[in-house]
């Protein structure tokens, strides 16, 4: 994923940002075990949702403790990650996803980019074959779904056809290897989260994806009077389904946090995605 799922520092109490800032430093230590020190540097707030999701819908008791930051000794943070399988899985697909990203780049980025993007391959090549041998079935599973969505972008397919792919993979991820009261609303909220992060990325890159010739779904309606006003539109309608769905879910811990995030953490996003990100990100 692509750092667009984060909290809204804002309207956020205290206590829930040190629970926040904890699953992410778990998380960004757990990829240091299993992957290696530079690799803590592609983990995004969208893999801290991720993991507090699936921990949020377990009954059993989850234990935070302090430890102090590897990067920063004198700090002390909340830790919830050793032993932790959430947060392990959690690590795991963020490899995945940080190398299908990659690949990504190369077929749609610019010269610069491309040649940056082959220069580091092969390590991200190796962190993808870690993760594969750790979750064979889910990344199997990815691929067949992010080639599906090639073929749909490389025929032109509109918003929603195009948006499927990805919506389909957080689902499937997100609902993999766990239980839960309700594991239909668990992957519809990993769809419409899904859906939603790709429809931002869209509206992110609209005018970098024009001028290079890029694939996306939205460039027929830019910059036409009305874009921003459908983008908004469509993007609050595909947040609504999100928190719909996590309304239907039993949630044992962290629910004001997550709220937070589909609540207040889209609409903040939104505006800095459609209104300037220099002008909005201090608000996130």
């Amino acid at each position: 994923m692509l750092g667009y799922v984060r909290a809204c520092k804002p309207e956020m109490k205290f206590k829930d940002f040190d629970l926040y800032k904890g699953v992410y430093c778990s998380l960004c230590k757990e990829i240091g075990r299993r992957y290696g020190l530079v690799a803590r540097c592609l983990l995004s707030y969208d893999f801290t949702f991720f993991a507090m999701v699936r921990m949020a819908v377990r009954e059993r008791d989850i234990c935070m403790e302090r430890s102090r930051c590897s990067f920063n000794p004198a700090k002390r943070c909340l830790d919830c990650g050793r032993g932790n399988e959430d947060i392990e899985y959690a690590a795991d697909v963020s490899m995945l996803t940080a190398y299908f990203k990659l690949r990504d780049n190369i077929e749609d980025g610019g010269f610069f980019e491309r040649l940056l993007c082959r220069a580091v391959l092969p390590y991200f090549r190796r962190l993808y074959r870690k993760a594969v041998s750790r979750i064979p079935d889910e990344a199997r599973r990815v691929e067949e779904l992010l080639i599906q969505q090639s073929e749909r972008e490389k025929r032109g397919a509109g918003l929603d056809e195009a948006a499927d792919g990805s919506a389909a993979m957080l689902s499937l991820l997100i609902s993999t290897r766990i239980e839960c009261n309700d594991i239909e609303a668990l992957k519809a909220l990993g769809y419409y989260v899904g859906r939603w992060v790709y429809i931002t990325d869209a509206v992110d890159d609209c005018e970098k994806d024009i001028k290079k010739g890029s694939f996306n779904p939205l460039k027929e309606k830019y910059p036409e009077e009305g874009f921003k006003d459908y983008c908004r539109q469509t993007m609050n309608l595909t947040a609504a389904e999100a928190l719909k769905a996590f309304d239907r879910l039993k949630i044992y811990r962290f629910h004001d946090i997550l709220e937070n995030i589909l609540l207040y953490g889209t609409g903040a996003v939104m505006r800095m995605v459609l209104n300037g990100r220099k002008q909005n990100e201090e608000s996130i």
